[in-house]
């Protein structure tokens, strides 16, 4: 008896003992490093976040909740690095952009079905083949008045699928596609999970399950978080490495992810 309960202890344990394997951000394969990074409607780090930028030198990154002050800023700041870029802004914080340093072709706003910030699609010629990006900002759970509710938390996976439901009709599913940025939900929850059911795979989850890249002050000494940021691709990639790298510029926090060819 005590063998088969020990035994079904093991069983229970074994997932959360295995060792996730060490991420390489520098593959001796081609790769592409792509960084995203909701900045924060406010611009109070726009210092830190521009030379966080220079320092990470991913090769894309997908921003949320720019403006035209934060176009103007990291422009001037990382023009040199990032010799293509496309900012879109958007009422409130439904601002969004790319940094690149590919040129960026077949760039498109989509406007949601369900919720309140468009996505930016483009695409992109690089050492590992054509990639199409998907920058998406979906609705925070919040009524339609911007207020917490019981009800606007639990409606908002269903939303969240919706959303990405709508702007995936705009891509090509036989290309390869990075979809990148707040999906103001985690793992868990219903707008990644259909991307997952779908194929796709969370770079994140493959090198670091507890790290996570949201949190916000209710009052002092009181902060809520959770895991909203998101680097998820078609089979068609392979992640190296993926980390989040801790700022405190924004209420968000960068996620990097390295991608090369699946085999």
């Amino acid at each position: 008896m005590c063998r088969l309960v020990l035994s079904l202890i093991v069983l229970v344990l074994l997932p959360s003992c295995q060792t996730l394997p060490q991420p390489e951000f520098s593959p001796k394969q081609d790769s592409v490093k792509v960084v995203t990074y909701n900045v924060n409607v406010s611009g109070s780090g726009a210092e830190e976040v521009a030379k966080y930028l220079r320092k990470e030198d991913a090769d894309i990154v997908y921003l949320q909740e720019t403006h035209d002050q934060w176009e103007e800023y990291l422009c001037r700041h990382l023009g040199k690095l990032y010799t293509h870029a496309y900012f879109h802004s958007s009422r409130g914080a439904g601002g969004i952009a790319f940094l690149s340093k590919y040129p960026l072709k077949k760039l498109k706003v989509i406007e949601p079905e369900r919720g309140w910030f468009p996505a930016l699609a483009a695409s992109v010629d690089t050492e590992i083949g054509e990639l199409q990006l998907l920058n998406v900002h979906l609705r925070p759970p919040l009524s339609d008045e911007a207020s917490v509710t019981v009800s606007a938390y639990y409606q908002s996976p269903e939303i969240h699928q919706a959303e990405l439901a709508g702007f995936l009709k705009h891509m090509d599913g036989d290309k390869p596609l990075i979809v990148s940025g707040d999906f103001n939900e985690n793992t868990t929850k219903a707008g990644v999970q259909y991307l997952l059911e779908r194929g796709f795979r969370d770079a994140l989850s493959g090198f670091d399950t507890k790290s996570e890249t949201w949190r916000w002050k209710v009052s002092p000494g009181i902060a809520i978080s959770n895991r909203y940021d998101h680097v998820i691709y078609s089979k068609a990639l392979h992640c190296t490495g993926a980390k989040v790298t801790h700022l405190g510029a924004s209420d968000h926090e960068p996620v990097t992810a390295v991608l090369i060819k699946a085999e």
